[in-house]
């Protein structure tokens, strides 16, 4: 029988940009949470890391390989979110669960295009409340292009320097292509 690595990696890699649930890891390999983490931070590759965004693992390619593939990568797929689309991000981001009307309320301006886009792009998603209202949150991808494991990890909006940090947080967006 294979070792457990060698099936989170076969599953991982199966799986593609899907990514598998936690829990799911957790059932296939008859393991616990924290063995799981375990043996993630146990991996060893040369050219793979395995990484967990919200409650998703993924197989990644290690960032110093990125440049080596550029040239395989079609650049105009690679298309930047308006400056609209990123306040209305960072209003979903911070303030989520939210409604439209909230992020137009906070905005000022009608977001339906803005919010058309990011759900588009993966980025935010609709749940539907028993009240019926739709709310709009951040998705796990989110978390993945911001290379960050929960949404705790924003930065927080306390002084200068922080709503500095945010600003470049979110104008990274521009620079990964989404």
């Amino acid at each position: 029988m294979p070792a457990k690595i060698d099936i989170f990696e076969a599953l991982l890699y199966a799986v593609g940009d899907e990514g598998l649930e936690s829990e799911r890891v957790e059932s296939l390999l008859n393991m616990t949470h924290d063995e799981v983490e375990q043996l993630a931070a146990d991996f060893s590759s040369a050219v793979f890391q395995l990484r967990r965004y919200g409650g998703k693992w993924f197989l990644e390619l290690k960032s110093e390989y990125t440049p080596y593939l550029a040239s395989l990568v079609d650049q105009q797929s690679e298309r930047k979110l308006t400056q609209a689309s990123m306040e209305t991000l960072a209003i979903i981001a911070y303030n989520q669960p939210v409604t439209r009307s909230d992020v137009e309320s906070l905005r000022g301006v009608n977001s339906d295009g803005p919010v058309r886009t990011l759900i588009e792009r993966g980025l935010v998603a609709v749940k539907t409340e028993e009240s019926r209202s739709q709310q709009l949150y951040t998705t796990d991808y989110f978390l993945q292009v911001f290379g960050l494991t929960s949404i705790e990890e924003l930065p927080e909006d306390s002084d200068t320097d922080t709503k500095e940090e945010m600003d470049l947080f979110f104008k990274s967006l521009t620079t990964k292509g989404e």
